[in-house]
């Protein structure tokens, strides 16, 4: 007969087995680890010793600051593999009430959520007990405490998701029956979101040999728009412009162009933090992945979220044609433009394509409608903002407001005459001159003391 311990595991494969719309959980990871183990212990092999120990080596390398305080490392890693799965029920919570989804849809997640909790149940240390009985390993294991938690839970970026994202667990932890907390976890994916779109507002694009994919940023740059001393007009209008569109109203795709350094590529980075709770994502783009520009829409255009496609300091040579592709993404080929999805984008250049005075001249055939086709990508842009060198006035101005963030504590005359001489020595006014300024100023008050 069956001794009661091998039943119960019995129990959780056949509950890993039954899953059907969370199936994707054990798919990989450490739960497929999980799965092997359990199957290795039921017929007696003893490779199921080091398959348990390849998972515990694994929970440890993967293990997380955000973990409760009273979990062990396996079931914080089970809470985070169920929470951050993409399947119909989490992209479908992103876009639906619970009320209106298939009821067929809500009862297999109720099903399934029940069989995760006898899943999640596990005693990881029992198991290993087992193994110790079974396998004979009295004395080659030097205690039972590698399976306990960091103690810690130290929110991340953005706070917004773990914030969410610790409530979940810590109701699920609690919870003799998950199914009552099926709205609670619809209300996650439906205000976070699911898969990597829950977890990151940032991302970039990679292309590599075996598949291409966005990849989430998990510390993008901090620059708030409140960090960003002038250009208040031009601020206004970025504003209304994405909170429209992020609201789902019509919206337009955005140029900033001028000066260099004078914060166009702060500014539209800063929309993240302030927008990302609202669903806003950031996607940056170079010009060499403009050539990948419909397998990144593939990825996105379905999804619940709004997506900027963010092309900072956007020129093209004479000889370059990718500038093609960007055109018929923001007007021009068959297919609509994503509604989900904007083009924000910076340049030095007016007209993005690099000009020649010969190419304004109706000398030779066509040669007019080369100019032309030049001229109509910055066209397709609905909103095209200027920005301009500060003068020198405005200038000091930023600097002063940089200080007293940055807690330099320095009389104004003396503040102002050390910026305007590195402005010189830059030769240079610009947001980007004064940060360099207010960061080189801070670092030597700190080493040694006031500069000459």
């Amino acid at each position: 007969m069956e001794n009661n311990f091998k039943i119960a595991l019995k129990q959780i494969l056949t509950a890993i087995d039954c899953l059907t719309v969370y199936r994707g959980v054990f798919e990989d990871g450490v739960p497929g680890q999980l799965k092997t183990v359990l199957r290795l212990t039921l017929n007696d092999e003893r490779a199921a010793v080091e398959e348990y120990f390849s998972l515990i080596g694994n929970l440890l390398t993967l293990s997380k600051d955000d973990a409760l305080n009273d979990l062990d490392l396996y079931k914080n890693h089970f809470l985070d593999c169920l929470l951050e799965d993409e399947n119909v029920f989490s992209l479908a919570s992103e876009k639906e009430g619970l009320e209106e989804m298939s009821s067929v849809l809500v009862k297999a997640v109720e099903s399934d959520i029940r069989l995760l909790k006898k899943i999640y149940d596990l005693n990881m240390l029992e198991l290993l007990s087992f193994l110790e009985d079974e396998h004979g390993l009295a004395g080659f294991i030097p205690g039972l405490d590698h399976l306990n938690g960091n103690g810690t839970f130290n929110s991340g970026y953005p706070q917004f998701y773990f914030k969410k994202k610790k409530y979940l667990k810590e109701r699920l932890a609690a919870s003799g029956d998950w199914a009552e907390s099926l709205k609670d976890l619809h209300s996650y994916y439906r205000e976070v979101g699911s898969g990597c779109f829950g977890r990151y507002w940032a991302f970039k694009w990679r292309e590599q040999r075996a598949k291409d994919g966005l990849v989430g940023v998990s510390n993008p740059d901090p620059i708030r728009l409140d960090d960003l001393v002038g250009y208040e007009d031009q601020k206004k209008e970025i504003l209304r412009n994405t909170g429209q569109f992020v609201k789902g109203y019509s919206a337009n795709n955005m140029l900033l162009y001028g000066d260099r350094g004078t914060g166009k590529s702060s500014t539209i980075k800063s929309l993240v933090h302030l927008f990302g709770p609202e669903k806003l994502r950031m996607v940056e783009v170079s010009k060499h992945d403009l050539l990948s520009l419909s397998r990144i829409i593939n990825e996105i255009e379905k999804r619940a979220q709004k997506f900027i496609l963010f092309i900072d300091d956007l020129s093209f040579e004479d000889n370059e044609t990718q500038y093609k592709e960007l055109k018929a993404l923001l007007e021009g080929s068959i297919e609509k433009p994503p509604r989900n999805v904007l083009v924000y984008a910076t340049s030095n250049r007016r007209n993005l394509v690099r000009e020649f005075f010969n190419d304004r001249t109706a000398d030779e055939v066509g040669k007019q409608d080369t100019y032309q086709e030049k001229l109509s990508l910055a066209d397709r842009f609905g909103i095209k903002l200027v920005y301009s060198t500060p003068d020198q006035k405005a200038y000091l101005k930023t600097v002063k407001s940089m200080a007293e963030k940055s807690g330099i504590d320095l009389e104004e005359v003396k503040l102002y005459d050390l910026a305007l001489k590195w402005a010189l020595w830059q030769n240079s006014r610009s947001g980007r001159t004064d940060r360099q300024f207010i960061d080189d100023l801070k670092g030597r008050l700190d080493l040694s003391g006031l500069p000459e």
